[in-house]
């Protein structure tokens, strides 16, 4: 048997872990939601007052919002109004390479909004978006009742660049769009703290080749720091770049933004199937614990273990759940 209950095998316990399942899901499911419409006022220049420091990963936030847009159009048309904007100052590339990590409904939604940068923000680079897949309902489509547009910039108004949370698309600005610019970024974010090309790939779903190359030619700039006693690791000494880019005070901690949206996109969506099938508790358990093994959404060692030892073998679905319901508090602003 593949976990398939019958109608006599504990029907209480499968359903009680599916209605804790589906729960949960709700929360991570609206928690993602606060924090989608919270960081798109940051982004967006019209807000005149924006709560957040931390450093937000615009291709990992595009990608959330395509994931929430069935439930959300006015969101919908906040994502589509700022890209036919500023597309420029998005990665076509890393939209794609990161897309496939996310559940595979956003893809006939990004084709969408590829028609959005290309027809409208005249940005010819996400044509091999729209050589695949079919458009879905675009940003007017739909039921808007009850929704509220977002007011964004006026034609030729300029972006917020000097916000805090839109340090990446500022480097972007000065370095162009890329793994040198973003690298940048989280190394700012990490403060003193050394990083390893595998650790800097993993943060920013660029490929450690990529990351290598930017970074050692930095090194070589002396834009950025560079240590190698066995393992090659790299820093930005803050002063100097606090300086340049009057940063109002220390960058916040880089959050992870595309491991947890990831996690809890994958989370959300494997819920729903849960609750499609007859599994039993047992199966459930077994699914969750696959599912969240592995993810790395923060680099604190002590939450780290935490986590891992929620998922491990012997841990109980309570457990688990808990866990899992910890992410919900990562996924908000400060």
């Amino acid at each position: 048997m593949d976990g398939v209950t019958s109608t006599t095998t504990q029907p209480a316990a499968y359903l009680e872990a599916q209605r804790d399942v589906a729960a949960l899901a709700a929360e991570v499911r609206a928690s993602a939601a606060r924090l989608a419409r919270a960081q798109w006022e940051v982004m967006d220049h019209a807000t005149p007052g924006h709560r957040g420091a931390e450093v937000i990963d615009p291709e990992a936030l595009v990608l959330l919002s395509l994931w929430l847009a069935p439930h959300d159009r006015a969101l919908v048309r906040t994502l589509h109004a700022w890209v036919a904007r500023w597309s420029d100052l998005l990665s076509v590339q890393r939209t794609r390479n990161i897309a496939r990590i996310f559940p595979p409904e956003v893809l006939p939604a990004l084709h969408a909004l590829a028609q959005t940068a290309y027809q409208q923000g005249k940005d010819f680079r996400w044509a091999p978006i729209l050589r695949g897949g079919a458009a879905v309902s675009g940003p007017h489509d739909g039921d808007e009742n009850g929704s509220t547009a977002s007011v964004l910039a006026a034609p030729g108004a300029r972006l917020a660049s000097a916000r805090s949370g839109l340090l990446v698309l500022r480097l972007r600005m000065a370095f162009g769009v890329g793994a040198r610019a973003d690298a940048v970024a989280f190394l700012l974010a990490r403060g003193e703290s050394w990083s390893t090309v595998t650790g800097i790939a993993h943060a920013t779903g660029y490929t450690p080749s990529a990351i290598r190359r930017a970074l050692d030619r930095m090194a070589e700039a002396k834009i950025v720091l560079m240590l190698d006693d066995g393992t090659t690791r790299y820093r930005c000494e803050q002063a100097p770049w606090a300086a340049l880019l009057a940063l109002p005070h220390a960058v916040t901690p880089w959050r992870y933004w595309l491991q947890r949206f990831v996690f809890a996109t994958a989370f959300a969506t494997w819920a729903a199937g849960v609750a499609q099938r007859k599994l039993t508790a047992y199966a459930i358990a077994e699914q969750c614990r696959q599912l969240a093994r592995g993810v790395h959404v923060t680099d604190d060692p002590e939450a780290q273990r935490a986590w891992k030892q929620a998922f491990a073998d012997g841990s109980t679905l309570g457990e688990m759940m808990s866990a899992v319901r910890g992410v919900t508090d990562l996924l908000r602003l400060a």
